[in-house]
Parts: structure tokens; sequence; C-alpha cells
């Protein structure tokens, strides 16, 4: 899908998204519009789909990461619409970065920032009443030892 240098290229974006063309090119050894050509044909493909300020949560005061798995209806005409549901609640509550189909004992895995454990509290009374839920289990993290959006390509 990608060569060496379209893969030297991601790694640098990753790395900072504000770098040039031109300090790209001098990197991986081409031509400031080669590299503009090489990054524009990426975005076309979708293999970059956009660009983005990492902030600290702590200095935006949303310190508090926790983690709500959740179960929904069990036979299929309820799951499906519990799908819908779900998803509707993670289009519309800005304290859900991610929401993930998942398998085993849970359906879905919720990434969550918050204030403080009201916040997380309302949110997740939120999610139940919005949420066609049947059953939701939290987890808050007390501590992170590594946390990215950095994927290394394979060439």
């Amino acid at each position: 899908m990608i060569d060496e240098i379209d893969r030297q290229i991601l790694i640098l974006l990753q790395q900072d998204a504000r770098l040039s063309n031109a300090a790209i090119a001098e990197q991986v050894g081409l031509t400031t519009s080669t590299v503009h050509d090489r990054v524009k044909k990426m975005e076309r493909k979708g293999i970059i789909r956009g660009y983005v300020a990492v902030v600290d949560p702590e200095l935006l005061n949303k310190p508090i990461t926790a983690f709500i798995r959740l179960s929904v209806g069990a036979t299929s005409e309820s799951y499906l619409e519990s799908k819908k549901s779900v998803d509707q609640v993670c289009q519309v509550e800005p304290d859900i970065l991610e929401c993930h189909g998942v398998a085993g004992e849970d359906c879905y895995m919720l990434k969550v920032r918050v204030a403080n454990p009201g916040a997380l509290e309302n949110l997740i009374e939120r999610i139940r009443c919005s949420a066609q839920v049947s059953r939701s289990t939290t987890s808050i993290v007390l501590s992170t030892l590594k946390e990215t959006s950095v994927i290394v390509p394979q060439s």
C-alpha cells in the first residue's frame, strides 16, 4: 500500500504534523513538490485522515480517564436497535473520546475523559438513559504508562 518513503513521511508527520514539506523533503531526500504530492495522495487515499493538536487533558480540566464497558440487548432485534442508540450517544457526548465494538462478554468499550467523579457519574447516567444498555462496568484509570495515537506503518 505504501513504500518506504511514504512510511518515513508518515512517521515524521505523526511526530510533528506541523513539519513543512521542505523539512520532510530534506529528511527523506526528495524535493518539496514530490513530498507535497505524496502527502496529498495519502490524504486522498484516506491513509492520512487529518491533523490534530495533542492537548494536555489535565490543563483542560479533564484529569480523569475511565473506560466504560457496555452490554446491550440480547436478541438480534434489540441488539440492532441498541447499537444505533449507542452510536447516537457517542456522537453527541463530547466526553466520550472513543467507542469500540468488542468481542467477548461486553459489546462496547468507551474511553472517556471527565473533570471529576461527579461528572463521570452524570455521564454514565446519560449513557444508560440514552442508549439501550443492559449493563455497564466502569474502570477509572489510576495512572497511564503509555498513551499514543502513533501507528508505525509497515512498508
